[in-house]
């Protein structure tokens, strides 16, 4: 009716403009272009919302207070998140644009491209919510169906961007959906005779000790920490174990690691631009790991291209587009 109308105009609009997120409430939609919010001519009524909570949520109980989900809309997905707040429900739905091609010959694009074709190891793309690692997951897995005869399986929470068979086989699970927990669907893949496995987020002990065990038993493994350096990475890891198992987590990162890449995403002329911390597992990082002394891993970053730190990223990009606050603020972040 009225209200499947009006959603998909907002919809439809949003996708033509470029839009990264629609924020949603009963009354005037926002949406953000480039750095900012900005109202639309586009209006909701309770009833709209009404709609749109129950197409997603199905039932709605007095004790949900928020709610996580996607759709496809003209062929992209959408990643939706619900909540209560003082007038009711709002929403913030997320427009995931995916990569035109697999990976750019960028001197990034090319290390990308080199890890994406390794057989075996653990590859971690780090970075806050929005930073833009699903982007760059995805681009280094469309490079390996391009071009690669590969079995990939990903376990995704959810399905960001979905990807079709080209040259490789792909399978794509949602948690909740299709699997249970990370873990469990780690364990599923192995028995699924995969050659790449994509995992969300490593968020507890359990995923990453079946991650590293997919990692070693000769499997590509990709997963996203929310961390953001790369030397951080490598702590989180470490200290999701309890300290008798460190050592040995040591020992087990520095063989299979192959790299971490971190990102951010700044807005310079209207263009999303990824600021990358880089490092590369090279025998004297992996000698590092398993003595501990992962603050002098940052100098062989800053000595060893194409590895780089946050601060030399962010020097290169000032170099190109000059000083801006947006660069600065990258480095006030730890």
């Amino acid at each position: 009716g009225g209200s499947t109308m009006i959603w998909s105009q907002v919809l439809h609009e949003a996708i033509k403009r470029g839009a990264t997120d629609i924020h949603v409430q009963s009354g005037t939609v926002f949406w953000r272009l480039g750095m900012d919010v900005v109202p639309t001519e586009y209006h909701l009524s309770d009833e709209d919302m009404l709609t749109f909570l129950t197409d997603q949520v199905h039932t709605i109980s007095d004790t949900l207070m928020s709610y996580d989900g996607a759709m496809t809309f003209e062929g992209l997905r959408i990643r939706v998140h619900l909540f209560r707040w003082r007038s009711g429900w709002g929403g913030t739905l997320r427009i995931l644009y995916p990569p035109k091609t697999g990976l750019d010959t960028s001197e990034e694009g090319n290390l990308l491209r080199r890890i994406s074709s390794f057989k075996e190891g653990l590859v971690i793309i780090a970075g806050a919510t929005g930073s833009g690692k699903s982007y760059t997951l995805t681009s280094c897995l469309m490079h390996i169906n391009e071009s690669m005869r590969r079995h990939i399986i990903t376990l995704e929470d959810p399905i960001e961007y979905v990807l079709d068979h080209q040259q490789s086989l792909i399978h794509q699970r949602e948690l909740h959906t299709h699997f249970h927990h990370m873990a469990d669907g780690i364990r599923d893949a192995l028995r699924e005779d995969p050659d790449v496995i994509l995992i969300g987020e490593v968020r507890d002990k359990e995923t990453l000790e079946a991650a590293l065990h997919a990692a070693e038993t000769g499997h590509l493994v990709f997963a996203t920490l929310h961390t953001q350096r790369a030397t951080m990475s490598i702590n989180r890891m470490i200290s999701m174990f309890p300290a008798h198992q460190q050592e040995e987590v040591r020992t087990q990162l520095s063989q299979i690691l192959r790299a971490v890449i971190c990102q951010r995403l700044v807005v310079i002329d209207d263009r999303f631009i990824p600021v990358r911390d880089i490092l590369i597992n090279t025998p004297a990082v992996a000698n590092l790991i398993r003595q501990r002394k992962e603050p002098q891993i940052v100098s062989i970053q800053e000595t060893q291209r194409p590895m780089k730190t946050l601060e030399m990223a962010v020097a290169e990009l000032r170099s190109i587009y000059g000083s801006s606050p947006v660069l600065e603020s990258v480095l006030q972040v730890n």
